[in-house]
């Protein structure tokens, strides 16, 4: 059996024309979730120590 190794083969080129574009478009689009997220996280906080519990502040912020 021939023992092939294909990763030697492999040639990426992260230096390719669309790349910056395709990582540009992605971290975009990761912009909303991480602000929503980050208000989520606030709210929590904020309820749970006027509530003195994490797990209440998770319920009232939660809905």
């Amino acid at each position: 059996m021939q023992n092939s190794n294909w990763l030697k083969n492999l040639n990426l080129n992260v230096h390719a024309p669309g790349t910056r574009f395709a990582l540009i478009i992605l971290a975009l689009t990761q912009i909303p979730v991480a602000l929503k997220t980050s208000a989520e996280i606030y709210c929590m906080e904020k309820a749970g120590s006027k509530a003195g519990s994490f797990v209440a502040g998770v319920k009232e912020c939660n809905g």
